[in-house]
């Protein structure tokens, strides 16, 4: 990430931005929006520990045993259902931080 390059910038805070709209609207699946704040966090700020970011790093850690979607036609359909199971109690566990944390997101880089 070049910090002097606008456009870089400016792009990385629209990605933040689009997600944080589609997790928190429900557009983006929670484990693959969760898990792209948690990456973009390094292309939009310069803390290692961003409290704006925690969360989703948190949570990506938490659940990054469960396959994302470009792999999931390499694995078994008992291992998905329990993955899958595990996303949707990690979903309603942390849905509604989330949003508060994706309207914070928002705000922050809009």
């Amino acid at each position: 990430m070049n910090w002097l390059d606008e456009r870089q910038v400016a792009e990385a805070q629209k990605a933040v931005v689009d997600t944080a709209h589609g997790l928190a609207g429900g557009s983006v699946l929670f484990l693959e929006g969760v898990r792209r704040l948690a990456f973009l966090r390094f292309q939009v700020s310069k803390l290692d520990n961003d409290p704006d970011f925690m969360l989703f790093v948190g949570i990506a850690s938490e659940a990054d045993h469960i396959p994302p979607q470009e792999i999931r036609s390499q694995c078994t359909k008992v291992w998905l259902e329990h993955c899958d199971n595990e996303g949707k109690e990690l979903e309603a566990l942390y849905q509604q931080q989330v949003r508060a944390t994706c309207e914070r997101l928002i705000r922050r880089f809009s």
